[in-house]
């Protein structure tokens, strides 16, 4: 998804033009936040036992940066061109992630080296967004995208279909008199849950192919560029071996997964499909 961030630059001391990345504000999924990512331990070593001070300061300064954000946007953001409580906006950016989380360490690496960038490092499955919330997003980009180039298969999108007699009905991405497709995104984050999400799509898939004698059927799965610069070493070995273990299981029941790094890429998958 599409994040628009501007990074907020602080000087320490006024007038002498050395400043430090103090913060990030940013839209994302239609929603402006604000975010601290200088470490606390660099405030300390400058300020010692009064480092609580600058802190507040820098906090503050970035609730105000975003209510102007949310008051007149990205326009009124840029537009500041004096320092907000010490605080200079720097140049609006856009970049694509999976989560304001991961567009905030992508902002944290582009500037800031005193930024706390173990926050993102390590953070807990709770902290990243539910599987089935990042599914949807993604499933409802590519409907949209698709839906533009072919209006006539939108009916197809979000159909539900019984997978036994008297069952109760699932509701597929895309189902249509030759093809049943599941959109699913495999997070960096969430790995184990987005492998058992993928699990079940492939089952669900593979009983509506057999029980409506489908032509087609496929996962189409969102997984990050292999360049992608917010991945450590061990995120990138476990998104390798779980993308091989999907396929290896699609494999297993006749099934086909897609892996794709942007929607555009999905479309074009789905619009092959649909053919």
């Amino acid at each position: 998804m599409r994040a628009e961030w501007n990074p907020l630059f602080w000087e320490p001391v006024e007038g002498t033009g050395e400043r430090l990345m103090a913060g990030v504000v940013l839209r994302f999924d239609g929603q402006w936040s604000a975010h601290r990512v200088i470490r606390d331990d660099t405030l300390e070593a400058l300020y010692g036992k009064a480092a609580g001070s600058p802190k507040q300061l820098i906090e503050h300064a970035l609730n105000l940066c975003q209510a102007v954000a949310e008051a007149g946007g990205q326009e009124a953001l840029g537009a500041l061109e004096v320092p907000l409580m010490g605080l200079y906006v720097g140049q609006s950016r856009v970049t694509d992630a999976f989560s304001a989380l991961e567009a905030v360490r992508q902002a944290a690496l582009l500037h800031g080296s005193l930024a706390h960038m173990e926050s993102w490092d390590d953070l807990e499955e709770a902290d990243a967004p539910a599987p089935e919330e990042v599914n949807k997003r993604f499933a409802t980009e590519v409907r949209d995208a698709v839906i533009h180039a072919r209006p006539e298969l939108a009916k197809n999108f979000n159909r539900a279909a019984k997978l036994l007699e008297g069952g109760v009905p699932v509701k597929f991405g895309y189902l249509s008199e030759v093809a049943v497709l599941h959109f699913s995104v495999l997070h960096p984050v969430r790995q184990a849950a987005s492998v058992r999400d993928a699990r079940a799509r492939l089952w669900e898939l593979s009983r509506a192919k057999t029980w409506a004698g489908l032509a087609k059927a496929a996962l189409i799965t969102a997984v990050p560029r292999a360049d992608e610069v917010t991945l450590g070493s061990k995120q990138r070995d476990a998104l390798r071996a779980n993308q091989v273990e999907i396929e290896r299981e699609a494999d297993a029941v006749e099934m086909r997964v897609y892996a794709v790094t942007s929607v555009d890429e999905a479309r074009s998958r789905v619009l092959e499909l649909a053919a």
